[in-house]
């Protein structure tokens, strides 16, 4: 049975046989679901119920939960398949099927509309976003009708909306050369839900790898990043750019330590709420809640969180592909770059005196590539790499990956579709 706590600030519940917790912020309620029992807290009282649940024979643990204003659904990790929780029970709304393409798809909810966008299928990765008609019950695409250039396909994003617009934080990429290797990418892109366009941004200044390996929580407009490996949390202000860093307090540690793995910190009404281990009765989970000040320690760092590329989705016409490597190796020693060409100056590139930045390796890569005076092959390209202690497989594997990067930076400069 439900034990209820004394103190205002928090809310005791069973720590055993705990499956799922759902936050419903617009319905004010916590839901804590069991193998056949459901406890319902209130955020504002802090008062609990604790009734019969019935599952329905549906497997909830590998569900993911999603609320809209004033329902609460589970979604298919990677299928199409939706569920309802109604009158304390599950059951499946939709006429899709479990088409496994979409594992690791980005959910959110706009205007009441739940949406996926990208996840992993038969060794790629999704470019598309699909919304739940609740009129058909199912899938349907979103058009991207105004795009000129549009994210290549990934899963694993970090997404939040604001307003009109969904932003989409890094996330993993297929490499296209070779489906069985994949890396993260740093790329921040932006979606006008209304006009259907999508706007490159830029690309994170350090590397997003460590982003998405932890939990991410809403708070408020901004996106908060508990990196428990460094101990630290990052505030990210994705519409003024900004990223904070701070140091996390001795509570903002404790929090969900021993609870489910899909649990997390959450913030509802500027205040943060967390479960934490009982102290006298190891066998209750503790709902307690906290204001910001004993969230956010010691601010480490404030910097911008990308740089911004937005003038680097250039227009050149599709004829002039095939010349864009004859001039390479003449324009370095041109005082002005010509129109629609690639330029080396200075040991940068540009296009149409837009800077394309490569990373330092993936800059000799090209360089010796657009200066040889020969056919270059692998091996050329490995030496480069300079890593000797590495057999020639993962040698071949970091090989490949910064070709696609290269090429992936001169497609988004010159928007093309094809390999430069």
């Amino acid at each position: 049975s439900l034990t209820l706590a004394s103190v205002a600030q928090s809310v005791a519940i069973d720590r055993e046989g705990m499956i799922k917790t759902v936050v419903s912020k617009e319905l004010n309620q916590v839901y804590v679901l069991y193998e056949n029992r459901i406890v319902t807290i209130d955020l504002v009282t802090l008062s609990s119920k604790d009734t019969v649940f019935d599952d329905n024979g549906i497997a909830l643990a590998e569900l993911l939960s999603v609320s809209t204003s004033n329902k609460n659904y589970f979604l298919s990790p990677s299928g199409g398949s939706v569920f309802l929780l109604k009158s304390n029970s599950l059951t499946r709304i939709d006429n899709s099927f479990e088409h496994q393409m979409q594992t690791g798809a980005a959910i959110f909810v706009y205007e009441n509309n739940i949406y996926k966008y990208g996840g992993y299928g038969l060794w790629s990765d999704r470019n598309f976003i699909t919304r739940f008609d609740f009129t058909t019950d199912e899938w349907e695409l979103v058009s991207f009708r105004n795009s000129e250039i549009i994210p290549v396909g990934r899963r694993s994003s970090i997404v939040k909306v604001i307003g009109d617009d969904l932003y989409v934080i890094g996330g993993t990429q297929v490499n296209e050369f070779d489906p069985l290797i994949y890396a993260n990418t740093n790329e921040v892109w932006k979606f006008d839900l209304v006009k259907g366009l999508w706007t490159l941004m830029g690309e994170i200044k350090n590397s997003s790898d460590q982003l998405i390996l932890h939990s991410v929580i809403d708070f408020n407009e901004m996106i908060i990043i508990n990196n428990r490996v460094d101990d630290l949390l990052h505030e990210i202000d994705i519409v003024k750019n900004k990223i904070r860093t701070y140091r996390r307090t001795s509570f903002s540690r404790k929090l969900n330590q021993g609870a489910t793995p899909d649990m997390k910190m959450f913030c509802y009404r500027n205040q943060f709420y967390g479960f934490l281990p009982g102290v006298n009765s190891p066998n209750k989970m503790i709902l307690s809640k906290r204001n910001t000040d004993e969230i956010f320690g010691e601010l480490v760092s404030e910097e911008a969180f990308y740089e911004n590329e937005t003038s680097l989705a250039m227009v050149i016409p599709t004829f002039a592909l095939l010349l864009l490597l004859i001039p390479l190796g003449i324009v370095a020693n041109k005082r002005k770059a010509y129109k629609n060409r690639l330029v080396i100056k200075k040991g940068e590139l540009y296009f149409n005196h837009q800077k394309i930045t490569l990373e330092p390796l993936g800059m000799t890569i090209f360089t010796h590539i657009v200066y040889a005076q020969k056919q270059v092959y692998s091996k050329d390209i490995i030496e480069l790499i300079k890593k000797p202690h590495l057999d020639y497989s993962h040698s071949t594997r970091i090989m490949n990956d910064i070709l696609y990067k290269i090429n992936y930076k001169l497609k988004t400069a010159i928007k093309t579709d094809n390999d430069i």
